[in-house]
């Protein structure tokens, strides 16, 4: 799984001969940082952990049904809790008031009390949903719940290393290669402390 926004953006030039000319953004449309090619298909992406557009991507995968499965918090709605800055990462969704969820556009106190109480159900998921929920690249359902059997906790794999991971899950290099440089990052590290301390469950049941 990649946060790497794509930018579809550009500019149109008409040609002497009549064809129009297709010139890509040289920067972000959301936060003017510089863009990258970075990619195997030579797509532009945002460069910048806090762009609000790649914000919001970490955060929908995060309550996506396929990792933490948290019912209504779809891409409207973490839009406005991005934009109004109520929401800057995963570990804030867990301290997410009612008055504040309540005052989003279209919303009210029903479908914030819903919502929270999907998030407050979302820390009894399985821990496999967790790990793929934190957005490491190429890091799917399946790997994390291959490497969930393997070990008694998330935090665990994340401190394992590549070559153990390896060894002992069956995960390719790839993944374990990514799953150590995702959890060497300082804020990775500390996001995951925050996660643990709003009391998402972070226990496997290893077979």
């Amino acid at each position: 799984m990649k946060f790497l926004s794509k930018i579809f953006g550009s500019t149109e030039d008409k040609q002497a001969d009549g064809r129009t000319a297709f010139h890509p953004s040289k920067s972000c449309p959301e936060c003017g940082t510089k863009l990258a090619a970075w990619d195997e298909d030579g797509a532009w992406h945002c460069p910048n952990l806090d762009c609000p557009a790649r914000v919001r991507e970490r955060i929908e995968h995060w309550c996506s049904p396929e990792a933490m499965n948290i019912a209504g918090a779809d891409k409207a709605v973490v839009a406005q809790l991005v934009g109004r800055g109520l929401v800057r990462d995963v570990a804030e969704l867990y301290s997410l008031r009612l008055a504040e969820v309540a005052g989003l556009k279209g919303r009210g106190k029903a479908f914030a009390g819903r919502l929270l109480e999907a998030v407050t159900a979302s820390k009894t998921r399985e821990a496999w949903r967790v790990l793929h929920g934190l957005g490491i690249p190429q890091l799917d359902a399946e790997a994390a719940m291959q490497l969930g059997r393997h070990f008694a906790a998330v935090d665990d794999i994340l401190a394992a290393g590549p070559e153990r991971l390896v060894k002992q899950a069956g995960v390719s290099d790839a993944v374990a290669r990514n799953i150590a440089y995702w959890y060497a990052d300082n804020v990775n590290r500390r996001l995951v402390r925050r996660l643990q301390k709003a009391g998402v469950n972070f226990k496997t049941a290893p077979g």
